[in-house]
């Protein structure tokens, strides 16, 4: 944590600075008159890194430092060729590409920095509650297996998809349990809590999943529609008990409503929004007479 604060610093310091200097007018007349163009490109580079180089080190991606470097260096020589012209001297153009792969190194060492934050707590939150969701992207195989095997021998199957209602946490953030996991960390911690939850009561031949979005996928072989309710409210109890909050469900059957893995989850997802849009009406009719008693109590 030290050594991002450290980072964030860094390039924070050595920004300000650049922008600094460059808007002194003496300087721009007696020593170095940047081009306008340079400021976007750095802003460019910053901003590209903190996002994009945090998201490849959290899929566990591995980026070489100098190849970084050289990218945005390589950026800025086909930027200065083709656009920056030479409306500044030969000298200016040098040292603005020495500025932009300073730029492009101090923000991928933040970037880095927080992608490697970010995995670590998912590390810890895995650890607290130890489950066996899989990611949904890495698992195509094990569910075409799953599907093609139902088609084969005419089995059912059912999927069952999760995702914490907002609507409800939001009412919520005056409890002392739910306001808790308002900052990032918990809200990790949270939906491990849950994956442990759905590992726990799912059976060994249920396969659970997870999305990049914290929203979570039940594949249930041998499953009917009317079983796998009885699941979903099994699961909608445990995360109230454990949580103090509320996760709206929606489920789709094979093969009566779908008959491959999109459409069942397509369906599914579907009738979760509706769960929710339900719950958040539910919500503003709850809230209407209290209001209006109010108004009469005056």
């Amino acid at each position: 944590m030290n050594d991002l604060k450290l980072s964030i610093t860094i390039l924070v310091s050595y920004v300000t600075l650049v922008l600094g200097v460059a808007n002194i007018d003496s300087f721009q007349s007696n020593v170095i008159d940047f081009n306008p163009a340079f400021f976007i490109f750095v802003a460019v580079i910053v901003f590209s890194e903190l996002m994009i180089t945090g998201y490849l080190i959290r899929q566990g991606l591995k980026i070489s430092y100098y190849a970084v470097i050289l990218f945005w260096v390589i950026m800025y020589i086909f930027a200065w060729v083709f656009y920056f012209g030479n409306d500044r001297p030969i000298q200016v153009q040098i040292i603005q590409l020495l500025l932009v792969a300073i730029s492009a190194g101090l923000a991928y060492d933040v970037g880095k920095r927080i992608g490697q934050l970010d995995r670590t707590l998912d590390g810890l939150s895995s650890s607290a509650y130890p489950n066996r969701a899989r990611d949904i992207q890495e698992s195509h195989d094990l569910i075409a297996a799953e599907i093609t095997r139902s088609r084969r021998y005419h089995h059912p199957l059912s999927i069952l998809t999760f995702r914490l209602d907002k609507q409800k946490n939001r009412e919520s953030r005056k409890n002392k349990d739910y306001e808790a996991l308002q900052n990032d960390m918990l809200e990790r911690f949270a939906v491990a809590k849950i994956s442990q939850i759905l590992s726990d009561l799912a059976r060994n031949t249920d396969i659970v999943l997870r999305d990049k979005d914290g929203q979570f996928v039940l594949l249930c072989p041998e499953t009917d529609a009317n079983t796998i309710s009885i699941l979903a409210d099994r699961v909608v109890a445990a995360v109230d008990e454990s949580l103090n909050t509320k996760i709206c469900w929606g489920s789709a059957a094979f093969p009566d409503e779908a008959l491959t893995f999109d459409d069942l989850l397509q369906t599914a997802r579907k009738r979760l929004s509706q769960g929710e849009a339900k719950v958040e009406d539910e919500s503003k009719l709850i809230s209407q007479p209290q209001s209006h008693q109010t108004v009469e109590s005056l």
